[in-house]
């Protein structure tokens, strides 16, 4: 699948109005606008909360997400099945969810019609993780897997209709956030049910019915993880946090190769955002340096120099709500101008058999 991003829109705004995140989308993301995420803005604003919102049985309570199964709740989780094996626009408007950018969002699609746009979500191993029922991981229940792979499916979905409704041309990027991903090892010593192959299936049935219906998916945890799960599950970019964890791709060098080889992008959130005062020391030069370094360590690993830029994107390291406005914009300007100096390497042509 043919991307044309190169900049990764990454992290919470710091902006409490719609106007500058307008602003700042319209300038800096034209080509691949995103859905914004502003909790300086609204009460409650978060990934997880839109991942969440109007699934059946599901409550948040002082920060809390726990499901309890109510006898209401029973025919509507057949109606998540059916919304699931049938995603008709009508079907999916039961789980749509609702953000402080989403009208605006939607004004910039239909103003710009973008090739490409972000959408960030939560991924299923931070909600299993987080999903409560009787004060245990819903992941622990066999039960209830469909059920998440289901919740976080149909979530997807109804944003997808959406964009396409507005955009049909537009290639709507999925990008799960599961920053709990680097908690799998923890969970499985206390469950040895929960194996990998549990988990990759979960990925691959979640990522297959967003492919089915015209979506590219990415993972992104920034955490140190096992990046082999997401990519065996059939994910499109692998998002990681490249300032913090350097090597962390670097131990599989066999496995991005291949993930490379078929068309799989990397972005590297190689900007940090860790406080102001780091922020205010950056330059272009700094980051740029960073990042060529931080790339060939996985070159020296063995991975493809051709296949590590072609196939390179670069983020800042994650949120900016708590920045000051002008260091936020200074990282998120910094990122988008890094994107532009990665180098590109040709393919060589094939040599003339009549030579």
């Amino acid at each position: 699948m043919k991307l044309s991003l190169k900049c990764l829109p990454v992290g919470d705004l710091p902006y409490e109005t719609n106007e500058l995140a307008t602003k700042l989308t319209v300038k800096l993301f034209e080509n691949v606008p995103f859905l914004a995420n502003m909790p300086n803005a609204a009460d409650g604003e978060s990934i997880i909360n839109r991942s969440v919102m109007n699934l059946p049985g599901v409550k948040i309570k002082d920060k809390k997400i726990i499901f309890n199964e109510g006898p209401q709740d029973k025919s509507q989780l057949l109606a998540l099945d059916v919304a699931f094996n049938h995603p008709t626009q009508e079907n999916l408007e039961t789980y749509k969810f609702e953000t402080f950018f989403l009208p605006k969002y939607y004004q910039i699609l239909k103003r710009i019609k973008p090739s490409e746009t972000v959408v960030n979500l939560s991924g299923p191993f931070t909600v299993a993780y987080r999903l409560m029922k009787n004060g245990a991981q819903m992941l622990s229940d066999k039960y209830y897997r469909k059920f998440l792979i289901q919740a976080v499916s149909v979530k997807a979905l109804w944003i997808i209709h959406k964009i396409k409704e507005i955009s049909p041309d537009t290639l709507p990027i999925i990008m799960l956030e599961d920053p709990l991903l680097c908690r799998f090892g923890d969970l499985k010593r206390e469950h040895e049910d929960i194996t990998r192959d549990v988990i990759v299936n979960m990925y691959a049935k979640i990522i297959h019915k967003i492919k089915e219906y015209h979506g590219c998916v990415g993972i992104q945890c920034f955490e140190k993880c096992d990046w082999k799960i997401p990519i065996d599950a059939g994910v499109d970019i692998i998002s990681f946090d490249a300032y913090t964890n350097p090597n962390n791709l670097n131990i599989i060098p066999e496995k991005i190769n291949n993930f490379l080889v078929g068309g799989g992008r990397i972005n590297w959130a190689i900007v940090p955002v860790i406080n102001e005062a780091t922020v205010k020391a950056l330059s272009l030069d700094y980051v740029y340096n960073r990042f060529i370094n931080t790339v060939e360590g996985l070159i020296l690993s063995g991975v493809s120099e051709r296949l590590a830029y072609n196939r390179a994107i670069v983020s800042i390291q994650g949120n900016v709500n708590k920045l000051p406005l002008i260091f936020a914009e200074k990282a998120i300007i910094l990122a988008t101008q890094l994107s532009k100096k990665i180098p590109s390497f040709r393919i060589p042509p094939k040599p003339d058999s009549n030579q």
